[in-house]
């Protein structure tokens, strides 16, 4: 594993740019990402000497950015003259993961020109105060189809209002496959959507959607294949639970002041023994005071055997996952290792901790598939994240 140049320092400072566009324009939606690596970064350089880099206007300020790669600072982009104060993404860096609206964007565009559709207008959201919750409105003309993509696994508001209006359902629906929460609303609504993921590149990513097929299996494939499904009926609610005896409520007992309350006729009725007289006056007992003794009818049995199972008032269904082929698995330990390395680098322990719990579970689920090189490689890397 390369170890990259840096020092303390680097992992304080939040306000580093590490993505870009490069083109002439800052209309452009060729995205790059500036690697941490100081070899790496060196030889980035080299290859795009005489390239333009811009902030990007989709998810950026649209100024131009220039290329820092140093000893003291991982390499970053960073405004030539400018108060990086003006700019969102230099006050909430998110690494590799603003590479994902320009090319959102660019994937967008003639897809929806394939279907007659504007190209329309893109408004990029994303609040600095929540951990990921990145949301893109692709409006056109009055009459128009608009397009809604949910790219964070954070589900603010304004998605939730969005996807349960009745609006939502002339909408297409474009959501990254973290958000189950988004996706579980639009399944409720009976809504159509695309799963979206990023599979990362050594300087980019590039964008895959979910293809459904008749079988109800499907494959990740290009967006310029994906039709949308038409939409169902909402799925109804779910009925209440039928009311049983343990969950009836229990009649109230009266408290003790009220019971010693009652006296006179009230308080023999309540108490039968009350007209029985004084205890001289009644006959022995079976049993007891010198009277007679009568054997029981039937003797105590051995106790009743147990079921060694208890049966359940109800069952469940067991929901096999559709089997994954080895491209979409090594697929899924790129993401996740690569997204482990983005956050030891900025050193951000939430987000370290759910990164090494995701490529903990995918080594534990396929360890046999693996090499010992790789295995090595992922153990060395998750002790790094413990230690961190």
């Amino acid at each position: 594993m390369t170890q990259l140049r840096s020092t303390p320092a680097t992992a304080q400072d939040r306000r580093l740019v590490q993505t870009a566009v490069k083109g002439p324009t800052a209309d452009s939606q060729d995205a790059v990402f500036l690697p941490f690596e100081h070899d790496a970064a060196l030889e980035f350089r080299q290859e795009h000497s005489g390239v333009d880099f811009w902030c990007g206007t989709v998810n950026g300020c649209g100024r131009q950015l220039f290329t820092r790669i140093g000893d003291e600072k991982i390499p970053h982009f960073f405004h030539r003259g400018e108060n990086e104060e003006q700019c969102r993404r230099a006050q909430r860096n998110r690494g590799r993961l603003d590479l994902e609206a320009p090319i959102v964007w660019a994937e967008l565009k003639p897809w929806r020109q394939g279907r007659d559709l504007p190209e329309g207008q893109v408004d990029f959201f994303d609040p600095i105060d929540r951990h990921d919750a990145r949301y893109m409105h692709i409006s056109g003309p009055v009459g128009t189809r608009d397009t809604r993509i949910v790219l964070g696994d954070v589900t603010i508001i304004q998605v939730q209002q969005d996807a349960a209006s009745a609006q939502g359902r002339e909408w297409d629906w474009f959501v990254h496959e973290r958000n189950t929460e988004v996706r579980e609303i639009l399944d409720r609504q009976g809504i159509a959507y695309a799963r979206i993921k990023f599979v990362p590149t050594a300087i980019s990513a590039t964008l895959q959607v979910f293809l459904s097929t008749p079988d109800n299996v499907g494959d990740w494939g290009r967006i310029s294949r994906y039709v949308p499904a038409p939409n169902r009926a909402p799925r109804p609610p779910k009925p209440a639970p039928p009311m049983t005896a343990d969950s009836r409520p229990a009649t109230a007992r009266a408290s003790v002041a009220q019971r010693t309350a009652a006296s006179g006729p009230a308080r023999e009725r309540g108490n039968p023994f009350a007209r029985m007289g004084p205890p001289s006056q009644l006959a022995p007992l079976r049993g007891l005071d010198g009277g007679p003794t009568r054997e029981p009818a039937f003797a105590p049995g051995p106790p009743r055997p147990r079921a060694s199972e208890p049966t359940g008032r109800y069952t469940f269904a067991v929901r096999v996952p559709a089997p994954r082929s080895e491209e979409q698995i090594a697929n899924e330990f790129k993401d996740a290792i690569a997204h482990l390395k983005e956050a030891l680098v900025l050193e951000d322990r939430k987000t370290v901790a759910r990164c090494a719990r995701r490529l903990r579970a995918l080594r534990k689920a396929h360890r046999e598939s693996l090499s010992s090189d790789d295995n090595r490689a992922i153990k060395t890397l998750l002790r790094q994240a413990s230690t961190s």
